[in-house]
Order: structure tokens, then C-alpha cells, then sequence
């Protein structure tokens, strides 16, 4: 026992556990280190110098002076781009989003997809990893959603269900905490996400995925900052979502989601806001929402869809609960999830209302509401 007080006596005195994870500590520091060189030297010199810039049209501009005119060596400097971005996101996550979006840029043309799908994918893939990272969202939550809607536009052209519906989630995953910043925004890629998964390989394929996207759309839709911004494109949003959710293979995914998103909808197609500016999407989401209510499907999926419904149409809250015992837990931790992130953008937008006097939206990345 002495002697092991005595070690703590001796100035500078290490224990070889603590030494030890200081050395891997350093380990990894330098792995990370050694990771990100590797990546950015395997570039051509310029394309390397446009990286480091943190320029996306510079690099943009490389990738298509090196390349050529060759989609499939195109396809490749951009999957190089992306992966080198990638291994500079721990230190560097400005840099990482910005090369992610020259990375997007290039894959978005139908030569370069036709001709590299596979990397279309990958570089896709990737950059979605990266404009999700807490990293990115923090210090570029703008650039972030750029990336997003970029992203969400070149996948919906890419022919794979699957992809599509995955990189749609997490775009829009990314809409909604960017809407206190830039509403404009947010609404405008829900209603690209929301496009792309009303496709029927898509939510026939990933119903799961589907249905996390109308989900937060309709949450975006309902929003006064959203129908005050984009009121049109909310309708867009108000429709599709409802149409979507009334398909048997979403609907039963979730039911009680299902029944939510019905709710928002109607919510938001009944708004004053959204009514003058798309007179006709009142009757439309309440004919979608009267056929799913007499669908034999979706009430065999859940007993209580004609009543929720009904509730809806009626101005009361729905009953979301196919199995009352059983989802009544999950419905209540639902709603405090709701009470929570509405309370955290109600603060978000009183403090960065603040410190944030205008923001433009991008003008050349998105698509059209849905209609």
C-alpha cells in the first residue's frame, strides 16, 4: 500500500493505465491525421489545392476540367472528392460540406449517373453522412441543407428505391432543424423528399423510410413560419403526405404515425395561409382522407382508422391506437417528444431571430412541390 502511495509522490509520475490511453489517444490523433493526408494526396495536385480552398465552385470547376468531359472520370474525381471530404470532417467540417457539395454537383447529371451508377450512389451515400454529422450542422447548418436538397434531387433520378428513400430521410431529417433558420428552406426540401418517396418503387421498397419522410413533413407543413413563407408549396406537401400515407404498405408500417401525419396534413391544408394560396387543397386532402377511411386494408391494420379519421375531419383529436394496451406508451412518449421539439424551436427561433437579420435560400438545387 505504501508503495503505491509513494508512485503518486514522484512529480511527472504516470500510471501505465493513464499512459497507455494517452499513447492510443496520440494513436488515433495521428491515424486521423495520416487518414486525411492519404485521402488528399491521392488527388490530382489542382483538384487537391481547389479542396483545400473550401470552394465548392473551384472545385466543381477542377472535376470538370479534369475529367474532360468523361462522366465516368467525372464519377470517380467526385467519389475522390467525397471520400476525402469524409476523412476531413472530425477537423474540419466547413471544409468537408463544402467539398460534399461540389461532390453532389458532379453526380447530378444524367450522363454521369447513367454511366456510374454505382459511384452515383456511393458519393450520394457519403454525403449524406456528412451533412448529417452534429459537426456539420453546427457550423454550417446552411451549407448543410444545401447538401441535403442537392442530394435529394440527384437521387430521385438514380433508379434505386432503396437509396432514394434513405437519403430523402435524412434530408429532411436535416429540413426540419434548419427551419428556424431559414423556413424557405426546410419547406423546400420536404417537398422534394416528399416527390421522390411518392414513387411507388420507393415506399413500396421502404415504407419504414417513407414514412419517417412525410412524418417530418408534415410536422414542417403545420408550422406558421412555413405557411407563411412557402404557403403552395405546404399545400403540395398537405396532398402528397395524405396520399402517401393512405397506401396499405406505409400505412401499416405505422399506423399511429399514419394517423399523424393525417392530422398535420388537414392542419395545415385548413390554414387561411395555405387556402389563398391553393384554393382546392382542402377538398382534395378531406377526398384522400375520406377514401382512406373506407379502405378495408387500413382498417384491418388498425380498427380505429375510420373513427381517427372521422375525428380529424371533425376537428377532434384522432385515435391513433390500433392496440390501445399496447401503443397508448408509445403514443404518450410521442406527444412529449412533440411538446419537446416544438418548445426547442420556439427558443431556437427567439434567439437566433436575434442575431440572424436575412437568409437566402438556394435557388438552383430544388424541385417543384408535389402535386
Amino acid at each position: 500500500m505504501a508503495a503505491t502511495i509513494a508512485c503518486f509522490a514522484y512529480p511527472g509520475f504516470v500510471m501505465p493505465a493513464a499512459a497507455q490511453a494517452q499513447r492510443e489517444a496520440q494513436g488515433q490523433g495521428q491515424g486521423q491525421g495520416q487518414a486525411q493526408n492519404d485521402s488528399l494526396n491521392a488527388l490530382p495536385p489542382a483538384l487537391r489545392a481547389a479542396v483545400l480552398s473550401g470552394n465548392p465552385e473551384q472545385i466543381g470547376r477542377a472535376i470538370t476540367t479534369l475529367s474532360a468531359n468523361n462522366p465516368q472520370r467525372e464519377a470517380a474525381l467526385a467519389q475522390a472528392v467525397v471520400t476525402a471530404a469524409e476523412k476531413l470532417l472530425p477537423t474540419n467540417p466547413q471544409l468537408a460540406i463544402q467539398a460534399a457539395a461540389a461532390a453532389v454537383e458532379s453526380v447530378r447529371g444524367t450522363q454521369v449517373q447513367s454511366s456510374s451508377p454505382q459511384q452515383t450512389v456511393s458519393v450520394l451515400t457519403t454525403a449524406a453522412r456528412i451533412f448529417v454529422a452534429p459537426g456539420v450542422q453546427q457550423v454550417a447548418p446552411l451549407a448543410a441543407a444545401g447538401v441535403a436538397a442537392a442530394a435529394v434531387s440527384a437521387v430521385a433520378t438514380i433508379n434505386n428505391p432503396t437509396v432514394a428513400a434513405t437519403i430523402s430521410a435524412q434530408a429532411i431529417a436535416t429540413a426540419e432543424k434548419v427551419l428556424p433558420l431559414a423556413p424557405a428552406v426546410a419547406v423546400q426540401i420536404a417537398s422534394a423528399a416528399v416527390q421522390t418517396v411518392q414513387a411507388q418503387p420507393v415506399q413500396t421498397s421502404s415504407p419504414t423510410e417513407t414514412m419517417s419522410v412525410v412524418t417530418i413533413a408534415a410536422r414542417i407543413a403545420i408550422t406558421p413560419d412555413a405557411q407563411r413563407v412557402a404557403p403552395q408549396s405546404v399545400a403540395g406537401i398537405a396532398t402528397g403526405v395524405t396520399q402517401i400515407v393512405s397506401n396499405p404498405v406505409v400505412y401499416q408500417s405505422s399506423p399511429q404515425a399514419a394517423i399523424s401525419v393525417m392530422a398535420n396534413a388537414y392542419s395545415a391544408a385548413t390554414s387561411q395561409a395555405v387556402i389563398a394560396a391553393s384554393p382546392n387543397v382542402t377538398t382534395t386532402v378531406v377526398q384522400t382522407l375520406n377514401q382512406a377511411s373506407t379502405l378495408t386494408s387500413l382498417n384491418q391494420a388498425n380498427p380505429s382508422n375510420a373513427t381517427a379519421i372521422s375525428n380529424i375531419l371533425n376537428g377532434q383529436p384522432p385515435t391513433v391506437a390500433a392496440n390501445p394496451q399496447q401503443n397508448q406508451p408509445q403514443n404518450n412518449q410521442a406527444q412529449q417528444q412533440t411538446q419537446q421539439q416544438q418548445q426547442q424551436q420556439t427558443q431556437q427561433q427567439q434567439t437566433q431571430s436575434s442575431t440572424i437579420e436575412t437568409i437566402t435560400p438556394p435557388t438552383t438545387i430544388f424541385t417543384s412541390s408535389p402535386s
